[in-house]
Formats: structure tokens, C-alpha cells, sequence
């Protein structure tokens, strides 16, 4: 054999694992891809996939340089032309939906090893200046103060919560139409006034509390443990030792170590999005209205409260969450969703929270704030993307914490409030 049709080979195999990895990123995640099953999809010999990575994470690295770097980047620069009116912008729209949409893409999967590069070291020294270069490239400075980049940042945030959504199934597109106009309204608006300047806070402590001690720190103990290594990597004996408690202890609780996750996805999940989405909703024991009325009036009580609140916790809690202090929890959300990719049981817990909290949220927002359930919800759930993207870019780059999101949070309570009193994002009369 010439040593041409020897690289031919090489160059043919090289492929052939590569697209059974990215088949493989897919159905399992990044902490379950095996030689041997890598072997047999790719119908090679366990001795051809040794010859080209020495591992698990080497395969890893491998799928983001060949498969999934390229369309990522492709990705975040299509969504910049958003920032921009005109023609572009519906181009670029048309663009991430169909990116979104498509569950055979690289991107989907892609996603999965951006959440797991924070705790896969070779996976992070790749990906972290690789994406801080594209960030640089695209125009986006290391100026925490400059509001032109923390608005390019904040649309990467949403595009990339767009995706991380559709990986688990959990994205509508009439979401995305019902509120385009308000995303808009955001990145055209820059004004802060009125709105005053934030203290640094630490996060709230996020600790299951029930009338069960030792399940408690069974859930407890296993989130801290997800939180350092993922949900794969999460042991009986770990979980045990963080919880203080035998191993014994755990299986006299759960029947199985996946009975554990999922009743820890459950109960944190819980905790952690109900309190995020509508925690603050309300000033202290506060209700303003005891009959439901949509304002006409953009100076109506309800929604200067509701404007005062958005503007000023709604960029509070995203400014702490971006915090260095702020990660542990930021792992437990990323990790949880990153399982429930192909995890049924925590997918149906995510699900759950996912839902319970935004119907709550949302109805706290018509009982108090007068605003129609057909507006609020899909509000909620899109809200929600553009902090989980922004979490997760926070993981991938270290570029927003430091950012003020006023910036962002005070045009979306103001056009939010337009949204409500008159359907559309365009001022009236009794605005100012």
C-alpha cells in the first residue's frame, strides 16, 4: 500500500470516528462516550480509535476542533447582525431559527460540551481563549463599561439560551415571534435613568430543607457533587461522603442511585427556578390590586412597580449570578440541564420546574401587575433563556461578570410596559 492511500485511510477513519463521536455526544452526552461503542458505530477496531485519542476528554477535544468550533463560531456571528435594524436583521433571525430548529445539526450536541468544559480541563484550556478570541474578533472589548459590547454579549446570551433550550426539546418558536419586538426594544434603548446603581450582594444560599434530615443532606451533598463533576460522575461513595453519611444511608433512602437524582432534581430544580423567576417579584407582603385589570396607562401603579422591580432585582440577581461567588450554583443549573439532554427522569424533573415556575411567575405577574397570561408566559420563558445563556457564556468566556445589566433590564421593563398597555413596543402619549 502507497503511503498516499495510507493517508487516505487515515483521513477516512479520522471521519468515520469523528461523525460516530458526534452520534454518540448525542444520544449519551460527553461523559459516556466508550471506545468500544465509538468502535462498533464507527465500524473500526477498538486499536483505531487508540491510535488517534489516548481518551475520553481526547475525543472530546477532538469532536469541538473538527466538528462543532467552526459552526459554534458560524453561530455567534450570525446573531450579532440582530443589534442592527434592517434588512440584515430578519436575514440573521431566519438564520438562528434555522440553526435552532435543527435537531441534526453539530450545534445541539455542541452544547453539551460547552456546559461540560468547566470541569473537563482539557476541554476548558481550548474552548475558554478560543471563544474569548471570537468575542474579541466580533468587536466585543474587555471594557466592562462598554454598553455597545454588553449589548453584542447579551444577544449571544440569547441566541446560545435559544439552543441550549432546543438541546432538551424545551424551545417554542411562537415564543420567539411574540416577543421579537421587546428584543429589539432592548438593544435600541440604552438609558439607565432613574434606575440606581447596584451593590455587589452574594448569591443566596440554595439548600433543600425538609422534614426529612438525612434525605436532606443526601440532596444536598449529591448537588455539591454534580455541581464540581457532573451527574455521570457523581458517585454513591462521593455522595455519601459529602452528605456526612454512610453509603448505607443513601440506598436505605433510594432504591437506586437514579431514584436520588431525580428527587434531587426535582427539589432543587425547584427551588432554584421558582425562586429566580419570581422571588422578588413582589416588594415584602405588598399586593396592590385585588381585581385583575389590564393597564391602559404606561404610568399606572402597577407598572411603575413592576418597572422599578425589573429594572433595578431583575439586573441585581443576573449581576450576582455571573459572579466567581455565584458558581457553584451556576453548575447545578448547567449540569442538571446538561443530563436531562439524555436523562428522561431529570428531563421530566427539569420539566416540571421549568413549568411550575413560569406558570407561578406568570401569574404573579397578571394578580399583581394586571398583565394578560397570553403576554406574561411566553415573557417568562423567554427571560429565561437569556439568563441560562448568559450563564453559560459566563462559563465558556469570563466576559460578562462586572457588565452592569441595567442596560439590558431597564429597556425590558420599559418595553415591556409598553407591550402591555397597548400590544406593541411603540411609546404613547403618556409615557414620559
Amino acid at each position: 500500500m502507497n503511503q498516499s492511500r495510507r493517508r487516505a485511510d487515515a483521513a477516512r477513519n479520522d471521519d468515520l470516528l469523528l461523525d460516530a463521536a458526534l452520534e454518540l455526544l448525542r444520544e449519551k452526552g460527553p461523559d459516556r462516550i466508550a471506545a468500544l461503542d465509538l468502535a462498533r458505530l464507527a465500524k473500526l477496531t477498538t486499536g483505531a480509535v487508540y491510535a488517534r485519542y489516548e481518551n475520553n476528554e481526547e475525543i472530546l477535544v477532538g469532536l469541538w476542533q473538527h466538528r462543532i468550533s467552526g459552526p459554534m463560531r458560524a453561530f455567534f456571528e450570525a446573531a450579532l447582525p440582530a443589534i442592527t435594524p434592517g434588512l440584515n436583521r430578519a436575514e440573521a433571525q431566519a438564520i438562528m431559527a434555522k440553526t435552532i430548529s435543527n435537531p441534526h445539526g453539530p450545534l445541539r450536541p455542541g452544547v453539551s460540551l460547552l456546559i461540560a468544559s468547566a470541569r473537563i480541563p482539557e476541554l476548558h484550556e481550548i474552548i475558554v481563549p478560543e471563544v474569548q478570541g471570537w468575542l474579541r474578533e466580533m468587536g466585543i472589548s474587555d471594557d466592562r463599561s462598554d454598553i455597545p459590547s454588553l449589548q453584542k454579549l447579551s444577544t449571544i446570551s440569547f441566541v446560545l439560551g435559544c439552543l441550549y433550550f432546543a438541546a432538551a426539546d424545551m424551545f417554542d418558536f411562537a415564543d420567539w415571534e411574540a416577543i421579537k419586538p421587546l428584543a429589539h426594544y432592548v438593544l435600541e434603548n440604552q438609558s439607565i435613568e432613574g434606575v440606581a446603581k447596584i451593590l455587589e450582594v452574594d448569591p443566596p444560599s440554595i439548600v433543600v430543607t425538609t422534614d426529612n434530615e438525612v434525605r436532606d443532606a443526601l440532596v444536598n451533598g449529591a448537588a455539591r457533587v454534580i455541581a464540581r463533576g457532573g451527574v455521570e460522575r457523581a458517585t454513591t461513595q462521593r455522595i455519601a461522603r459529602a452528605a456526612v453519611l454512610p453509603p448505607s444511608a443513601l440506598f436505605s433512602e433510594y432504591r437506586t442511585r437514579q431514584a436520588l437524582f431525580g428527587d434531587v432534581a426535582q427539589k432543587l430544580l425547584h427551588l432554584i427556578y421558582r425562586g429566580a423567576r419570581a422571588e422578588d417579584i413582589l416588594p415584602s407582603g405588598d399586593r396592590l390590586v385585588t381585581e385583575i385589570k389590564t393597564p391602559t396607562d404606561f404610568n399606572d401603579p402597577r407598572l411603575v412597580l413592576h418597572r422599578q422591580l425589573l429594572s433595578y432585582r431583575g439586573a441585581a440577581t443576573g449581576m450576582t449570578l455571573l459572579t466567581p461567588s455565584a458558581k457553584e450554583q451556576r453548575r447545578i443549573r448547567l449540569e442538571f440541564h446538561l443530563a436531562a439532554i439524555t436523562d428522561p427522569v431529570i428531563k421530566d424533573a427539569l420539566v416540571q420546574a421549568d413549568t411550575s415556575a413560569t406558570e407561578y411567575a406568570s401569574g404573579q405577574l397578571e394578580q399583581v401587575f394586571g398583565v394578560p397570561l397570553q403576554l406574561g408566559e411566553p415573557t417568562v420563558r423567554m427571560a429565561r433563556l437569556l439568563v441560562q445563556g448568559s450563564l453559560l457564556l459566563e462559563e465558556i468566556s469570563e466576559s460578562l461578570n462586572g457588565r452592569d445589566l441595567r442596560y439590558i433590564y431597564k429597556p425590558l421593563a420599559d418595553g415591556f410596559s409598553h407591550m402591555v398597555v397597548n400590544g406593541s413596543i411603540a411609546p404613547t402619549n403618556s409615557a414620559h
